[in-house]
Formats: structure tokens, sequence, C-alpha cells
């Protein structure tokens, strides 16, 4: 039975006079109990047509076609009548959890409010019905011993301590997990996963999939997944239909799509995907051709860590601390390694296992708790302790692009801030920022358009030049491709590889991924983490070749296989 239908479904950005079309006549339909894909690259138009479909794709605008949910057309609902839709009907699983979620509320607040706001009991804007419906979150049991059986049905791990938790304590994964429960809460008849798995291990995203197969079944939810990770398309979706430029180009079963690629964009999609499996060494252009080799690593040491351990609280009411009885959360324990000059330091491990928070504490973004981070020998602290020389000397790429770009700047301007900062002139910054763009790829018009009108990769890119705008010695990259079409993924992969053999690049890079064929291909050497402690080290093609703990087979053994291809001529 279909619970989605879509057709003939234009959506367009701007106003008449300059108008760009995101979706072009594209007809879509979701059965009961199966998983639908819509696979495409960055830019295709697959946000915008899942935001559509749930109501939320202003400033957008629907032109022509048909949403109809069972039987009821979506298109002209009025505002009634999706308060009533979302949530208990379409469930949405947002691409960037962490702008999603409310900082200021815990976790467990945030999902017995939806749970809650399912039922048709959640809290009004008014001041007194505010404050009574906090003191009520807080006292009512029976929703959160939902939402944390939610949250250990989604994969969360210790779902007791994830409820007291605000969303920047969690890791990416985390809260992406946390956030696919809340559009659980419901209980929905069709659930929008927008990119629901792009910051989990692989062991993880096997079973969110595998998960939502199982509800698909049992609950008769419809699932509409927008993802660019072909290997779980293969092995989880029933259905799949390729996007380019707004317009469903190819579709079916996903088998036969996969095998036999019908359009261009398709056979690009697959190509790329092929061509970068985890246990490729040797660097892969986006066009298929090999790459300059990698700068020779010296025993200079450029940054250490040494017995770092950083403890979140977890608890930290009123009554925890008169009586000393906080809750922690340890996201690193005792982690001491070096990254020497030249090479590129891989870190991978579930989701959770403090990847970030290394980031972080090299970046000097967080304090540890315990233990220190020297760079060129020296300790350093947080940012606000750190001169100027020490602060040049480490760019950072965050996992999602878009939260750390100014959404009401250009991304030439969020590029050139740091430069400005620095007293750099303007002549000087304009040239600046006009090398770093031909560098990574961004044209001049992307260049002048803000970060919610760009596409992901494009973001990304923007995000990588910011990062370099100040010739740093230290890049790091925490998951830089986790949100990219395979195609793109391949070319900023390709982008990173010649940034290591450029004399002008950074001396050394630290990559943070989930994605274990990037790590085949950038890092020279492995750190494995789990639970926040170190639990293998060593030559990049040695682990992945043959690896010896437990956790590195399990995230190894988990990478999805992609059906033989078999292009048609």
């Amino acid at each position: 039975m279909t619970i989605l239908d879509i057709t003939d479904l234009t959506v367009t950005y701007g106003t008449a006079n300059r108008r760009h079309t995101a979706v072009d006549t594209a007809s879509i339909a979701v059965e009961r109990g199966e998983l639908v894909a819509l696979v495409g690259e960055s830019g295709s138009g697959k946000s915008t047509l899942a935001r559509a479909v749930a109501g939320i794709h202003a400033p957008a605008a629907i032109r022509t076609g048909s949403i109809r949910l069972d039987s009821q057309e979506l298109v002209d609902a009025d505002t009634d009548t999706w308060r009533s839709i979302r949530g208990s009907r379409i469930g949405f699983a947002f691409q960037d959890p962490t702008t999603a979620f409310d900082p200021v509320y815990s976790i467990g607040e945030q999902l017995c409010e939806a749970i809650r706001a399912a039922e048709g009991t959640a809290c009004s804007d008014s001041p007194f019905e505010t404050l009574s419906g906090l003191l009520h979150r807080r006292s009512d049991q029976h929703h959160r011993e939902q939402a944390r059986s939610l949250l250990a049905e989604v994969g969360i791990e210790d779902p007791g301590a994830c409820l007291g938790a605000y969303p920047s304590e969690l890791s990416g994964g985390q809260c992406q997990r946390a956030f696919l429960a809340t559009a659980l809460a419901g209980d929905p008849d069709l659930l929008i996963a927008d990119e629901p798995t792009s910051g989990l291990d692989a062991a993880t995203r096997a079973r969110v999939l595998s998960l939502l197969e199982a509800l698909a079944a049992t609950r008769e939810l419809g699932v509409l997944l927008i993802t660019h990770d072909l290997g779980l398309v293969s092995e989880h979706c029933d259905r799949i239909n390729i996007l380019a430029d707004g317009r469903i180009v190819d579709g079916g079963p996903t088998s036969s799509v996969l095998a036999r690629p019908g359009h261009e964009a398709t056979r690009e999609l697959v190509s790329a995907a092929h061509s970068l499996t985890p246990s490729d060494r040797e660097p892969v252009a986006a066009d298929g051709s090999q790459t300059t080799e990698h700068r020779p690593t010296t025993v200079e040491t450029l940054v250490s860590l040494r017995g770092l351990t950083k403890r979140y609280s977890v608890d930290d009411s009123v009554t925890a601390r008169l009586f000393n009885d906080r809750e922690y959360l340890t996201a690193l324990d005792d982690v001491s390694l070096d990254v020497q000059a030249g090479e590129t330091l891989g870190i991978i491990g579930p989701t959770g296992s403090g990847k970030s928070t290394v980031i972080e504490c090299i970046a000097g973004l967080t304090e540890p708790t315990a233990g220190g981070v020297f760079l060129d020998g020296d300790s350093v602290g947080r940012v606000g302790t750190r001169d100027t020389e020490t602060l040049n000397a480490v760019g950072v790429v965050f996992q999602q692009p878009t939260s750390s770009l100014d959404p009401r700047w250009t991304l030439s301007r969020s590029i050139a801030e740091p430069l400005a900062r620095r007293g750099w002139s303007t002549g000087d910054i304009e040239d600046r920022v006009s090398g770093l763009c031909s560098t990574v790829g961004i044209t001049q018009s992307v260049a002048a358009s803000r970060p919610g009108a760009v596409s992901g990769g494009q973001a990304q890119r923007a995000a990588l030049a910011r990062a370099l705008a100040h010739s740093p010695k230290l890049l790091l990259l925490d998951e830089p491709v986790s949100a990219l079409d395979a195609t793109t993924r391949a070319s900023v992969v390709s982008l990173l590889d010649e940034l290591q053999s450029d004399p002008e690049g950074p001396d050394s890079s630290v990559l943070v991924s989930h994605d274990l064929r990037t790590v085949g291909q950038l890092a020279d050497r492995l750190v494995v983490l789990e639970d926040g402690a170190v639990v293998e080290r060593g030559p990049a093609e040695q682990i992945l070749a043959a690896p010896e703990h437990p956790q590195t087979r399990e995230l190894l053994e988990a990478v999805p296989e992609l059906p033989s291809e078999q292009v048609a001529p």
C-alpha cells in the first residue's frame, strides 16, 4: 500500500525574475514497509524534495505537482493540518542534528517534549505554562522511560546518561542517533531520514539501517532515505531513485540500478563509490588517475598528546553538587600519541569513542581534565590563552561545515574573516581569498553565496579554504567527507591528497573519519579509539590489511560492499 505518492513535483527558490529550480517534475512513491533511497550529488535537490514532503521547504516554493500522504493532498495544506501531521504521521531526521536540537535543554527534555507533542499534550508558549511544562518534563517518569527506550532502540549504549546530556556534550554520531529517536517518537507512518548515518561508524551505520528495516516491517513504516552511501543502499534499501539537477534520472529495484546503471549520473556515482575501498593505499583522483605521493615524514614531532583525559558531567544539578554525587561521561581516557611532520595521522573508532574530542583538545576548543597538548614541544592550552603564532599554526575543518560558517555571511567573507582579524590589508585579503577559492574549487558565484544557498560539498570546500587561510602548520579534519556524495567525496579526497604533497600546504594533518575508504586513501598511520582509549596503532596499510584488535576488525567488516558493476555499453 502506497503511503507517499509524489507526482511531477517542481520546487523553486527566488523570485519570478531570478528563479532557481531545485526540484524539477520529480515523481517518487514509497510503500508501507519499504525503504526507498534518494541518491544524488551534492546540490542535486535531495534535501529540498525531502523538506517539501514535510512542509518545511521555505523559502522555496512548490510551483507544480502533488504530494499525497495516503489519500491526503499536502501541497495546499494549512498550518493546522501540518501541525497535526508532523511528528505523528511524518517523522523527519535532519542532516545536521546539532542545529536541530535546542542547545539549552537536555536530550531527555527534548525527546520527552517530542513524545508529548505526538500525544497532543505539548506545552504552550505562555511563560506560566512553559515553566509548568519544564517541571512536568522533569517529573514525568513515564515519558522518560519511553525516551530511554527510544535511545536504546537507535543504538545509544548508555541511554540514561544521554537523557541527562546536552547536545554539545554528545559526539556527532550520538547526536544523530538521538535525533533519529526524536523523529520516531510519535510512531509516524512515514519517516524521512536526511543523511541519518553520515556521522556514524560503519558498524553503527549498519545497525541503524537494520533498525529502520525492522521498524519498516513491524510498524508498516515507509522510509524515504536521503543518503550518499551507495553501499548501505545496496544492502538495505528496496528501491533507489537517482536525482541529478533536480530531476529523477534513474530508478527501480536497488540491485538492478546499481549493477546496471542506465544514466550517466548513476554510472558516475557507482564508479566513484567503487574507486574508494578500504584496502586501496595508492591515492586516486576523482578522474581515476594516480595522484602525487605524500611528502616523506620526518622524526620531528609536531604535536604530542600526553595522558589526555576528558570527562563531562552529565548530572550538574544542585543536589548532585551538594552531595558530590555527579555522574561523568569519560570521552578520553589517558590518550598519548604523536603527530610527525609530513604525515597524516588517521583516527578511527566507533561513534562516541572520543575522536572529535581529540581534535577539540588539539585546537584548544576543549580543556582536558588531565594531561596536556604540546605543539612544537611547547604546552598549549585553550584558544583564549594561545598567542597569535600558535593560533595561526592550527587550522580546523569541522564535522558540520554549515554549522561552522556564519549563515549571514557569504562564503568569501567567512574565508576572509581570519585574515581580517589578523590585520591583513583589503587587497592582500582579496588576493588570498581568490587563490584559496581556486585551490579548493569554488567558483566566484559560489563564493558570493551564503551557506544556506550552496550544497554540502561546496560548504565543505569553503570550510577547508577558511582553515587554510593563515597557512597553518597543522590541519585538523573532523569528518571532512561524511556528508558528501561519492563523486564529490572522491574530488575532496583528491584535493586533500594534493595538499599533502604541496610544499606550501600544511606540514601535517590529523584526519578523523568514519569513512575507512577515505582513511585508506589519505592516512600514513592509524590510531584506533574505543571508549576514549587507544586500542590499536600503526601504519595505515598494515592495520587496514590485518587488524589485530576486535574493534578494528568490526569496523572493517561492517563496511558495505557494492554489487559488481555491470555497466551497459
